[in-house]
């Protein structure tokens, strides 16, 4: 008997230092190889994965979303869940599997993502959260920081602040951001929350690195509008490292 196809939703985290990104790269480890090959086993046929946000190179996440569809006659969500966190590296947590609607798309599903940036701000650096955070000697103006990430807010062609992909050099890279916030955590942290409908390469942690240039004073937040004009990514500072990077939340239009 022929099973139809059901569309299964995964919600997971990963700590992204020792991964080279999510998506698949021939020859190194990537985080949606890993879960590809972890699924694999338990259905014992191939699968393919679509994700929410296709993460750098040493970037975490506390709520991505992965969706495939599958015929298997195995799938029982619980069971599944279970056997991938006992498959899969530590490194990378299941937090839920479940039967999504047959049309549900973890990329094309989407409404919007958002993100933190992590960055210590203190002369010491902290060795236990070294992975997750950026360390900054130089005092930041918090203030200075957030009259730049005002700017971001609503909708502009981010070509400035992107790496445009190599594949598709004529596609549009206009997002509208929706949040865009500096805020003081304990002990001498400030954390970057930055909310849209979709994000291009690499353009939070070009448009955290705008900010943090705005902080130390080596750039001021009236340049954003002339840098946004340019369409030159020469004319952004240097963007963030990746480590201080977590997609926290993918928003669906049944949570909304």
């Amino acid at each position: 008997m022929v099973t139809s196809a059901q569309t299964v939703r995964i919600d997971l985290s990963y700590k992204g230092t020792e991964f080279r990104g999510f998506a698949e790269n021939p020859g190194v480890r990537t985080v949606g190889a890993e879960l590809r090959r972890a699924i694999e086993i338990v259905f014992g046929e191939p699968v393919e994965l679509t994700v929410a946000g296709r993460t750098d190179a040493g970037v975490h996440a506390a709520g991505q979303v992965v969706s495939f569809p599958t015929t298997s006659e195995r799938l029982d969500c619980e069971r599944l869940r279970d056997s991938l966190n006992g498959i899969c590296s530590p490194e990378i947590r299941i937090q839920a599997v479940k039967l999504a609607p047959q049309n549900f798309d973890a990329r094309f599903s989407a409404t919007q993502r958002r993100y933190h940036y992590n960055i210590l701000n203190s002369p010491a650096a902290d060795p236990l959260r070294a992975e997750v955070e950026w360390h900054i000697v130089e005092k930041l103006d918090i203030d200075a920081m957030n009259s730049a990430a005002n700017r971001f807010l609503g909708e502009h062609d981010f070509t400035s602040f992107c790496r445009r992909p190599k594949d598709k050099p004529e596609q549009p890279l206009t997002r509208r951001i929706r949040e865009s916030q500096w805020t003081c955590q304990p002990e001498q942290r400030i954390q970057f929350a930055l909310a849209a409908n979709a994000f291009c390469h690499q353009m939070v942690r070009s448009l955290t690195g705008f900010c943090v240039a705005v902080g130390l004073g080596k750039r001021s937040a009236d340049e954003f509008e002339a840098v946004l004009e340019s369409k030159d990514r020469s004319a952004a500072p240097p963007i963030a490292p990746p480590h201080g990077l977590t997609l926290m939340h993918v928003t669906y239009p049944e949570d909304e």
